[in-house]
């Protein structure tokens, strides 16, 4: 249980000389407070029985892995790295931990496994996942020491990254792996994030979360388009004249399986889809569940290719039917889930069918007009 309004830190230090300066500053520049163990044995201990209220971890690299143990930076760091990791397993909850060491480059960089996601952007800019206790760097404008710049960021990473941390790491690790094989994880990632997180956490009224809809619509938008790329849709369903233009309802009928036998019962711009594009496959590419799930997320967000277009069509449809149930946000929620299990699906569809050139031969051919 956390003590006060200060962000919670564990830190394994022992040396006197830091451990008396250090959490002053980290207050100043952070509004941290810094609990001190001298070896990762006595730390493990507080960690395991009191692990909600901590925050964030700060490692000396040079440290006591047992009482008693001599300071060894490869004893210590590689197998603290691996308890934390077990740890949070275990709690189900991610803590990001952090490297501020006095050793010096060369003696520590292999130690330190590249799997703190969180704190990517300092690799970013200094090609390295640890801060100097004494160094300093070029930020901005101005010359700043490492210390008190890891301080600053565990405030801002805390203050507005630890859910979406929780999310990523702890609660929907295999859905962000998927985007990030996909190469879609700035796009796709960043309209599905409000759309769980909101589930998980406080802070979004219902009204708030029912204007996500969009995001759902988007996320799809992003993912077909991808599919273009790919060679399992063809290009056609993106507008080239307009660049929000997305043939939704289309791309969902041919993933599910379904393709008109008498194009005379189709109108409008399907019509001209299906007089120009062939499904190659007897078989739906999508699982029947995702296909009607797909259905009725597209029905949900609008059938208009323009995603502005579709932002009216929704609201209108919103008006009509969240009166009814109380302006619930269950509805959205329940095609958050079906897109990560369309994600996933996704993710192991590509890696089974990753050749764009065969794909493109395999699902579908141009044919000529029919009408």
């Amino acid at each position: 249980m956390r003590n006060n309004d200060l962000i919670q830190v564990l830190w394994v230090e022992n040396d006197p000389l830091v451990t008396n300066s250090y959490p002053g500053e980290a207050d100043m520049y952070g509004d941290l407070q810094l609990t001190v163990f001298p070896c990762w044995e006595e730390a493990e201990v507080t960690l395991e029985s009191d692990y909600d209220r901590w925050q964030a971890i700060i490692l000396d690299a040079k440290c006591q892995y047992k009482k008693g143990d001599a300071d060894k930076a490869d004893r210590f760091l590689m197998n603290v790295i691996t308890r934390i990791g077990k740890i949070a397993a275990r709690k189900n909850r991610t803590i990001p931990w952090y490297v501020l060491s006095g050793q010096g480059e060369d003696d520590i960089r292999d130690l330190i496994p590249d799997i703190n996601e969180w704190d990517n952007s300092w690799f970013k800019l200094t090609n390295r996942r640890f801060y100097s206790k004494n160094g300093k760097i070029k930020y901005g404008k101005e010359e700043r020491h490492e210390r008190q710049l890891l301080f600053e960021r565990i405030r801002t990473q805390v203050n507005l990254y630890n859910e979406e941390l929780q999310i990523e790491n702890d609660l929907y690790p295999d859905v962000f792996k998927a985007l990030d094989d996909l190469d879609l994880a700035g796009e796709v990632g960043f309209h599905l994030m409000p759309l769980l997180r909101a589930i998980h956490f406080k802070g979004v009224s219902n009204a708030d979360y029912n204007c996500r809809y969009i995001d759902l619509r988007k996320a799809l938008e992003y993912i077909f388009r991808h599919m273009v790329k790919k060679g399992i849709l063809p290009s056609n369903i993106v507008s080239k004249k307009e660049k929000d233009s997305v043939n939704l309802s289309w791309s969902s009928l041919f993933l599910g399986g379904t393709q008109p036998e008498n194009l005379n019962d189709v109108k409008g711009s399907e019509k001209i889809f299906w007089s120009e594009i062939e499904r190659l496959q007897a078989e739906p590419l999508l699982p029947k569940q995702l296909s009607a799930w797909l259905k009725e997320a597209i029905f949900q967000t609008g059938g208009a290719a323009h995603t502005a277009e579709a932002e009216a069509e929704i609201a209108m449809n919103l008006d009509k039917y969240l009166p009814q149930v109380g302006g619930s946000p269950y509805m959205l929620r329940s095609l958050a889930m079906g897109l990560c299990d369309f994600i996933l699906w996704y993710d192991n569809f590509l890696k089974a069918h990753p050749d764009e050139e065969i794909n493109a031969i395999t699902f579908w051919r141009k044919c000529d007009s029919k009408f």
